[in-house]
């Protein structure tokens, strides 16, 4: 198939915000949204992680990540402690009830990508797969 590029870039970018869009569906009821469901995986897959570090892995501004930090730690999903190596710094770690959401976040994202995925047949999951780690890098 030949196709421009600028015509495969909209693709994925379509690809993109309906997963995006269908993630969004199945965390309702759940009490984050996908910003906060996002750091939480972050958090989870980094703890202990410094705010600063944080605040990269999501691309937001230091502020953006306080104030999801702060939703989360109001709700007893994470919480803060020292940091053994700088006085001044806090890490973030999970709570039991935070692993508790992370599941139920990581379940709704599955259902998401199975929705739009499941029509696929595997070599075309396969192609596409290494054509999105190649595009992204393996770190993504």
């Amino acid at each position: 198939m030949d196709i421009p590029d600028t015509e495969l870039a909209d693709l994925i970018l379509r690809a993109a915000r309906r997963l995006r869009r269908a993630n969004a569906v199945e965390l309702v009821g759940l009490p984050v949204n996908p910003h906060q469901a996002r750091a939480l995986r972050v958090i989870a897959r980094l703890e202990p992680v410094r705010m600063a570090d944080l605040a990269e892995r999501l691309h937001v501004a230091p502020r953006s990540a306080t104030d999801v930090v702060e939703f989360l730690v109001g709700g007893g999903w994470i919480e803060r402690s020292p940091d053994p190596g700088d006085r001044r710094a806090r890490l973030l770690s999970l709570t039991d009830a935070g692993r508790a959401l992370l599941d139920e976040v990581l379940d709704a994202r599955t259902r998401a990508a199975e929705e739009m995925l499941s029509s696929l047949p595997d070599a075309a999951r396969g192609a596409l797969a290494s054509a999105l780690t190649q595009l992204t890098g393996k770190d993504g």
